[in-house]
């Protein structure tokens, strides 16, 4: 898998390389680049949901519970709002990509003990192109 260094960073902090992880590293690369460079807790963001993307935002964006400048709404959605308090700007990223199907069946099987060394192998390669797909599309895809 091809990443730059920042992508690094974020996997080194998070623990392995997953699609939560890859949505956040696209989320938190694109406030980046739409806020200005924040002081500490000039930036704040609501989460409205607990998975590895959160990681990613906590690592890029330097946004945390303890700062009091991360703040979960348990919705169970990839959407995430953010304040730039500098430049008094917000803004809402959504993430509108669909796991594949397959994916999702052998994520099921797994859940149940019931994943073959083939489909272990099909599921590895399947969640490589998926990573692969949300590291790449063009920001409107997702």
């Amino acid at each position: 898998m091809h990443v730059d260094e920042e992508f690094n960073g974020v996997v080194e902090f998070h623990g392995h390389v997953c699609p939560g992880l890859a949505i956040g590293y696209r989320v938190a690369k694109y406030v980046k680049g739409h806020c200005d460079k924040s002081e500490d807790e000039e930036l704040v963001a609501i989460v409205e949901n607990n998975s590895c993307s959160v990681d990613a935002i906590q690592r890029m964006l330097s946004c945390t519970f303890g700062k009091g400048n991360l703040i979960f709404k348990d919705y169970g959605k990839q959407v995430f709002t953010f304040y730039c308090m500098g430049d008094d700007k917000a803004l809402r990223i959504y993430f509108k990509g669909k796991m594949p199907q397959r994916m999702g069946e052998l994520q099921e099987k797994r859940s149940k003990n019931q994943l073959t060394a083939a489909d272990q192998k099909e599921l590895e390669g399947l969640r490589e192109n998926y990573i692969q797909y949300i590291l790449n599309a063009n920001d409107d895809e997702r």
